[in-house]
């Protein structure tokens, strides 16, 4: 799968000798700006659903350029890194904690304490889920959340999770795109506010990035294996969810797309009444992908929560 090109310096790929089969492709880029070589800010960006590490490709820079440091893993199965096992939310987040651990706050598993500059784990749509999974799973290695476009409890309308669950037994539709590549390039559609307003880089990029994705067979396992746990979670999981947020003693924001069809506006607000301390955000111009569609705006507000 190709790299966003203006990206390709900052690639890396993470192995971990106790699991030999498998390894995290990521982006991770130093700050340049900021007068100093520690970050103010360490964000740990996750992708949602059947994407990867490049939604983020304008935020990385711009992170950057603000003099704090951002990383953005393709999730196990995604992309360009390798599972070797059940992929579920559970293993999303052990996961991405292995990966802070070992590449943003070497030390920190074994010291049980966090680590200066603050680290902030940051998901849009399914990975806003895999990043409360993971702060909940070990609060000590983030020092807040930024939600994008999901959360826990909250999620897809009534509708949406029945379409998601229609979709779960028919991987027909899914494989028909293989021979369709107009077809492929609609179905992105609904996730943004305006696709056919992105940049021509973009949309060439994207029409690439989504054929890549429907015929590699590794990554429609990982989309139907995944989709399957977060059905289960959606269903029988949010109380949970809901106990260990309000005793979670990082911050949290939301932040989410004026015109996002895929997850409502009224999530965020079911999520936001867990505590009176959770902010909201609404992004302008965007659907449920604002890293991509307003990504000056999302960078605003993550700074604007993150560094004092």
């Amino acid at each position: 799968m190709a790299l966003w090109h203006a990206l390709s310096a900052n690639a890396f790929c993470l192995k971990d000798s106790a699991r030999p089969a498998e390894s995290i492709f990521y982006y991770d880029t130093a700050p340049s700006g900021g007068g100093g070589s520690t970050p103010r800010a360490v964000f740990v960006l996750l992708h949602g659903l059947g994407d990867e590490a490049d939604t983020w490709r304008h935020i990385l820079p711009l992170v950057s350029a603000a003099g704090c440091r951002a990383l953005a893993p393709d999730l196990p199965g995604f992309g360009r890194s390798v599972s070797s096992g059940r992929i579920s939310l559970s293993s999303y987040a052990a996961a991405v904690a292995r990966f802070v651990e070992a590449v943003v706050l070497p030390g920190a598993g074994n010291s049980g304490t966090l680590e200066r500059p603050p680290v902030f784990l940051v998901g849009s749509s399914m990975g806003a889920i895999v990043a409360e999974a993971a702060a909940l799973h070990k609060p000590e290695l983030a020092s807040g959340l930024i939600l994008m476009g999901a959360s826990i409890p909250g999620g897809p309308g009534n509708r949406a999770l029945f379409a998601l669950i229609k979709r779960l037994f028919r991987r027909k539709w899914y494989r028909s795109y293989r021979k369709d590549p107009d077809g492929a390039w609609r179905s992105l559609a609904p996730y943004y506010a305006d696709v056919e307003s992105l940049p021509p880089q973009d949309k060439d990029f994207l029409r690439a990035r989504v054929m890549a994705r429907v015929e590699g067979t590794a990554q429609e396992q990982a989309f139907f294996s995944v989709q399957q746990s977060l059905i289960r979670v959606f269903l029988f999981s949010s109380s949970r969810f809901a106990r260990k947020i309000r005793r979670f003693k990082g911050n949290i924001l939301l932040l989410w797309g004026e015109a996002d069809r895929i997850v409502p506006l009224s999530s965020a607000e079911t999520f936001k009444a867990l505590r009176p301390d959770i902010a909201l955000r609404t992004i302008p111009g965007a659907g449920h992908l604002p890293q991509q569609e307003n990504p000056a705006e999302v960078v605003r507000l993550l700074l604007d929560f993150a560094v004092k």
